[in-house]
């Protein structure tokens, strides 16, 4: 009798895969079956056999081989047809492989009537073995604290393909994702025994597997053609991580061609598509560390950075306290000279503010902002913003108005050089919000951050000049 995952899957599920595995397949069951690694994380190439290896293997050898330390299992997939579809193919090998009723016995799953809720499918997404444990099923967003067995709770929960690229494409669904898991699911598990999985790819720079990377116990990452970064067939084909799947340069072209060129670059290279639209990428972003004090010229000299003097603060108006309503966001920026003072660059502050507030409350918490030298404010013509601007004044502060002429991305595409060239630099960390909502413009549920960032550097630019580069007039 097979006792560890990857000799139970060659013994009981030889027939599971209708190609012989490939080397990294090994490795990835030693992990899966390895008790000690509590967080798991497995980013695989499509067709890779991960979750044959994560969704059916794994439980299977859990319930049957330790059904002692995994009593009770769930599995969670992005839908309920997807989880419940894991369900049926588990039952379907208890049911039909007569190698695993050889060694474990008839092991039947049932589904128990009292489990049935009104509303939901229950009976599809539950199984009862008859050697005490439990399996049942969950979609992404579904309650798990304070589900149990008897008294035990789960001790292995496998999250297979959580999200997909519509669900990403929003912060707020991403949020929504990564609270579910950090508030709801792990503090559900039993921390004496507890195994967490998680199985798919990086739909998204931002998505949950991409946020949850630096917290788990282990990564593994397989790409179609392992480290090799090419992109041309033959050296795919060369370096394919299996290649009984795609055994040759023709072969993987037409998969390539078949899915096309964005779903195969994200699904089978592992590497993040932005969206075709996008105006800003993140590799366009420059960043620094420190605020600047010297600088070395062109000749190799060094010369002391100077202070412009003066700060500029970009305010998109959104005056709610509602968890659905807009943002009032302000985003600020210190200028400084370079070159004898004929070059200027702007480097943006971190931790813009973002919040749902009150004109009162944001009005005090402007009086409270630190004035030292001279602040500038951009803030957008518009009933909201007008009544701000007045209060503001009210207040001694220097305001502009800035009048919006054009839509949100002819807006962007317009400061989008100054972020191109260096002139824009931004915090290497602080402004992660800001940056995803410029980065997804149009995309994003909230794009408050990314509008009082075109008002601060279209006001420091067309108001104020400050010796930034021109690039031409074009009306906002």
């Amino acid at each position: 009798m097979a006792k560890t995952l990857w000799g139970f899957t060659q013994v009981y599920l030889a027939d599971g895969l209708s190609l012989p595995p490939a080397g990294f397949h090994k490795e990835m069951a030693d992990a899966l079956g390895d008790h000690s690694c509590e967080f798991l994380e497995i980013l695989g190439f499509r067709q890779s056999a991960k979750s044959f290896y994560g969704s059916l293997a794994l439980p299977l050898w859990a319930a049957l081989v330790h059904p002692e330390r995994y009593q009770y299992i769930v599995l969670v997939g992005d839908k309920f047809s997807q989880s419940s579809q894991v369900i049926a193919n588990i039952k379907r090998e208890l049911d039909n492989n007569f190698v695993l009723k050889a060694d474990f016995g008839i092991v039947k799953g049932k589904d128990p009537e009292e489990w049935k809720i009104k509303g939901e499918e229950w009976q599809k997404q539950n199984l009862l073995l008859s050697n005490g444990v439990r399996i049942i099923a969950r979609s992404r967003g579904q309650k798990i604290r304070g589900i149990k067995h008897g008294h035990a709770r789960p001790s292995l929960l496998i999250l297979d393909d959580p999200e997909d690229t519509e669900w990403v494409k929003t912060q707020g669904n991403r949020d929504k994702s990564e609270n579910w898991l950090v508030n709801e699911v792990i503090p559900a598990l039993d921390p004496q025994r507890r195994k967490l999985v998680l199985i798919g790819n990086l739909l998204h720079d931002d998505c949950l597997l991409a946020r949850m990377k630096d917290r788990m116990d282990k990564v593994l990452e397989y790409r179609l053609a392992g480290d090799y970064r090419g992109t041309d067939y033959a050296g795919l084909a060369k370096h394919c991580a299996w290649p009984a799947l795609f055994p040759t340069a023709v072969a993987i072209k037409k998969q390539a061609e078949l899915v096309g060129a964005t779903a195969f670059s994200r699904e089978y290279l592992l590497q993040i598509v932005p969206p075709a639209d996008q105006v800003v990428k993140p590799e366009d972003i420059r960043y620094y560390d420190t605020l600047p004090e010297t600088y070395t010229d062109k000749k190799g000299l060094d010369h002391v950075v100077t202070d412009a003097g003066f700060t500029g603060h970009g305010i998109d108006c959104a005056l709610s306290q509602k968890e659905s309503a807009d943002f009032m966001a302000m985003v600020d920026g210190k200028a400084f000279l370079f070159e004898g003072g004929d070059q200027a660059k702007l480097y943006v502050m971190p931790n813009p503010y973002n919040e749902h507030v009150r004109l009162a409350e944001f009005i005090k918490f402007m009086k409270k902002m630190d004035h030292d030298g001279m602040h500038l404010f951009y803030c957008e013509q518009n009933n909201v913003g007008e009544a701000v601007a007045q209060e503001m004044e009210n207040a001694l502060l220097s305001v502009e108005r800035m009048v919006a002429m054009k839509d949100k991305r002819t807006r962007l595409e317009v400061i989008a050089p100054y972020i191109k060239n260096g002139t824009v630099l931004f915090p290497r960390v602080g402004c992660e919000q800001l940056l995803q909502q410029i980065f997804g413009l149009g995309n994003e549920k909230h794009d408050d951050l990314c509008d009082a960032f075109v008002w601060l550097i279209w006001g420091m630019v067309k108001m104020h000049g400050l010796g930034l580069p021109k690039i031409g007039y074009v009306e906002m």
